[in-house]
C-alpha cells in the first residue's frame, strides 16, 4: 500500500478459524513482521480483547515518545545475552520490526525486567501505525521508563494506549487501508 506520506507499507491479513481477520504492517520488506502482528491482531480479535490482554495485561494508559539518537540493539541473539550480561546498558533500545515477532519483543521485555532495565520500543519510520504499535508493546512491560523513541525532530509527546480488541491500530488513519481489495479465501 502506498500510505499517505509516499512510502510503501507492506500491508497483511490473517483470517483466525473463526472468520476474524487480523492486519499487520511494515514499512521495511520483512513479510515476517507483518503477518506475525497480522496473526496476533487476528488472535486478539477472535477472542474481543487486546493485545494488551493476550500479553498479561496493561501497566500503563499512556506512553511517553521522545526523540532518542542513541543505537537500538542489533537482533543478534549472542550479542544481546553477552551485553545483558556485561551490564553494557541502562536502557534497552529495541526495534521490534528489526527483531521480528511480539514473542521476541516480549522475551526482550522479560530480559529487561529481570535485570531491573528500562526498555524502549523504536518507531524507525515515525508512522502513526508503528507509534501505536510500539505504545502497545510498551504499555505491557513493567518498568516505569518503558517507553517509545524516535529518531527526528518530532514533538515528544505521550501516545494514548488503547484498550480495543486487536492490536491497538488505526487503521482507518490511513486512507489506502480502506482500499485495499482483500481477496477472499478458497474453501
Amino acid at each position: 500500500m502506498r500510505a499517505a506520506s509516499g512510502k510503501e507499507v507492506l500491508v497483511a491479513r490473517v483470517l483466525a478459524a473463526g472468520g476474524a481477520a487480523g492486519y499487520g504492517f511494515t514499512l521495511n520488506e520483512d513479510a515476517a513482521v507483518a503477518r506475525d502482528m497480522a496473526a496476533w491482531d487476528a488472535l486478539a480479535r477472535s477472542k474481543g480483547v487486546s493485545l494488551l490482554a493476550l500479553l498479561g495485561g496493561s501497566y500503563r494508559k499512556s506512553v511517553k515518545a521522545e526523540k532518542d539518537d542513541y543505537p537500538c540493539i542489533a537482533p543478534d541473539w549472542p550479542n544481546f545475552r553477552k551485553g545483558i550480561l556485561e551490564s553494557r546498558w541502562n536502557l534497552l533500545r529495541i526495534d521490534p520490526f528489526a527483531w521480528g515477532s511480539v514473542e521476541i519483543v516480549q522475551t526482550l521485555a522479560a530480559s529487561a525486567a529481570s535485570f531491573e532495565l528500562g526498555i524502549a520500543f523504536l518507531a524507525p519510520n515515525e508512522h502513526p501505525w508503528e507509534f501505536q504499535y510500539c505504545a502497545a508493546l510498551a504499555a505491557t512491560v513493567k518498568g516505569e521508563d518503558s517507553k517509545v523513541i524516535f529518531r527526528k525532530a518530532f514533538q515528544d509527546r505521550e501516545l494514548r494506549v488503547k484498550d480495543e480488541p486487536g492490536i491497538g491500530v488505526d487503521w482507518a488513519s490511513e486512507p489506502g487501508f480502506k482500499e485495499i481489495r482483500w481477496q477472499n479465501p478458497q474453501k
